[in-house]
């Protein structure tokens, strides 16, 4: 026996003792936390009743087990619940509280990850084989929820959680949201995973079938969440009329559990003011909802609304009160661990400088800026990936068990032709019968692999797209950046055309020789073949023309062309007519009908 395969056995017996305690320590009868006389009238009016006019009453009854602070009590007082719906017959009741249990000890408690995915399948499993009808708890849409979490916050496997996800979105669809009150939960669910991957399209489906649904006291807080993750869907597609519409929804819901929703709301409205420069009107929204969300606690609102309220001071000429939001949204910064935002902030703080006339100052925070913008995107990025390379994953433990059944089966095939060899008759049907079987399982793997070779080849023209995409992106990001500092150096010093600064704003733009090569390369996966097919066509073109026309093929404006390669705008203009007079090129030709020939 090697160490691999006796460390496997041991850790099964580990395991399997594990789930046997678990299971045994929330299945044992724990005495000394009866019912009390209040609680069994309360418990009463659950029993058996429909989900949809008990559901209040059994997340009131969750929380009763939430506030016992003492695990063992808490153990106890659901063998008591649990008893109770026993004696009743009411099984419906009874595996409530099991699920509880399963959710609880999973999400809040110590317990070990395998254990708990162990309890999960199970308890989908029975959720499963469980007969719908009217009286239903809806346990299977419920546990293929929880199993999602678990893979989305706990395993961090996002691959996983969206195949749980696309079996809750079937499951809801034979679901009546009448008889099922936390349709709208789920749903939004669904959307939020979306919009964490910024797929606002597919999110914003999700979000509107929660909308659509009727909104009551125990749904509206998820309904309202739904309007706004949805109106901020289309603030970050620039959208920012239909984002309106979405927020003045939340502001119109008349169920007083919608309250903070609409404070939330409010700012929202108030940060699409300020995109639109309707500054006055912005503050009425912003400074309200600044106070009320630090009243409550909400620091990543609060710091939203304090970066939007330090810019609009400072445009409007108060330094003093624009440093002092500035102040308070890193303190809320931190406070809320949304370092993102440091983004948007950091931009803002340099301009306050540039106001101040402390142009060093003004450069760190350029700099933090660009620094924080790249870092946004590298993370956002790796996201991209890692799921990218958990869906490649799950795809080769698919061939891996479609290998295995294969091999089951071949074994399968000799031991029956084996049988069959004794009775002559069906010996050769049966062999024949296999061998083909074996055959098309071998085709299909081939196909399988063909497949997946397909997809890593698109993945990685994919990840070649948004790399150069990011590039793109940082380069417009930088040149506005440094054109707005340019401006705002103008307006604050009396002479204009600063050589010195101007040509620190430029370098921050410059393409190195560095930047050129992983450029080249990236460039070159998404249109393959160009150089060579540009230097083989015109190989009297200089490193600087072909660095000019490889740029004119991502469609960047003059001004970007000028600020990326460390140029004047004028350099750029005559960049084209030497190359056109060099290659004889008619005066009809444009820059972008030559890159479209190549």
């Amino acid at each position: 026996m090697t160490k691999m395969t006796f460390g496997r056995i041991v850790s099964t017996i580990f395991l399997s003792l594990m789930v046997y305690l678990c299971c045994w320590a929330q299945d044992v009868e724990s005495p000394g936390m009866p019912l009390s006389s209040a609680e069994s009238i309360r418990y009463e009016a659950l029993l058996h009743k429909p989900y949809r006019t008990t559901v209040t009453d059994i997340h009131a009854m969750y929380k009763d087990l939430i506030d016992i602070p003492d695990s063992t009590q808490r153990a106890a007082k659901a063998e008591a619940i649990k008893q109770f719906a026993r004696d009743h017959r009411d099984r419906n009741l009874e595996r409530n509280v099991d699920f509880f249990l399963v959710f609880w000890n999973t999400f809040f408690q110590a317990q070990p990850k395998d254990v708990s995915l162990k309890l999960l399948n199970e308890q989908l499993e029975v959720a499963s084989k469980t007969p719908t009808d009217k009286d239903t708890e809806f346990f299977r849409a419920r546990s293929l929820r929880a199993m999602a979490e678990f893979y989305w916050k706990i395993e961090k496997n996002y691959e996983k959680a969206f195949e749980q996800y696309i079996l809750l979105d079937r499951e809801l669809a034979k679901i009546k949201p009448d008889d099922y009150p936390e349709m709208a939960r789920d749903l939004m669910q669904i959307g939020e995973a979306y919009y964490y991957f910024q797929d606002y399209d597919q999110a914003g489906k999700y979000f509107k079938k929660a909308i659509n649904l009727p909104e009551n006291t125990f749904n509206t807080r998820v309904i309202n969440a739904a309007r706004n993750t949805l109106g901020l869907s289309f603030q970050h597609t620039g959208k920012l009329d239909s984002s309106d519409y979405y927020f003045n929804e939340i502001r119109k819901t008349t169920f007083p559990e919608a309250e903070v929703w609409k404070r939330i709301a409010t700012g929202n409205l108030g940060a699409n003011l300020y995109y639109r420069q309707q500054f006055n009107e912005a503050l009425a929204m912003l400074e309200p909802n600044f106070r009320q969300a630090v009243a409550e606690g909400d620091y990543g609102s609060a710091a939203g609304s304090a970066i939007c309220l330090a810019d609009i001071y400072r445009i409007k000429g108060d330094l003093k009160k624009s440093d002092s939001f500035i102040s308070y949204a890193k303190e809320y910064i931190r406070k809320s661990g949304q370092g993102d935002k440091l983004r948007l902030l950091y931009p803002v703080i340099s301009k306050w400088y540039v106001a101040t006339g402390d142009r060093e100052k003004s450069k760190e925070y350029v700099d933090s800026a660009v620094y924080a913008i790249n870092k946004y995107h590298e993370k956002f990025s790796a996201l991209n990936v890692l799921r990218a390379q958990q869906k490649i994953d799950r795809q080769n433990e698919e061939l891996q068990m479609a290998a295995f059944e294969l091999e089951r089966e071949q074994k399968a095939a000799v031991r029956n032709v084996l049988i069959l060899l004794v009775l002559i008759l069906c010996a050769a049907t049966a062999l024949i019968y296999f061998i083909q079987k074996k055959r098309q399982l071998s085709k299909d793997l081939k196909l399988q692999a063909a497949t997946q070779e397909l997809e890593i080849a698109e993945y990685n023209l994919k990840m070649a797209e948004m790399k150069l995409h990011d590039f793109t992106q940082r380069i417009q990001e930088k040149t506005k950046l440094a054109e707005e500092m340019q401006l705002q150096l103008q307006s604050v010093s009396d002479v204009r055309g600063d050589n010195e600064m101007l040509t620190l704003l430029q370098q921050y733009t410059i393409l190195t020789e560095e930047d050129w090569q992983d450029f080249k390369a990236t460039f070159e996966q998404v249109h393959t073949g160009f150089f060579y097919r540009l230097k083989r066509k015109y190989p009297s073109l200089s490193p600087a023309e072909i660095r000019y026309l490889a740029l004119a093929k991502l469609f960047f404006s003059t001004k970007e062309m000028a600020a990326t390669l460390g140029v004047s705008t004028q350099s750029i203009r005559t960049n084209w007519y030497r190359i056109r007079k060099k290659l004889d090129l008619p005066k009809e030709m444009t820059v972008d009908g030559l890159v479209a020939e190549i």
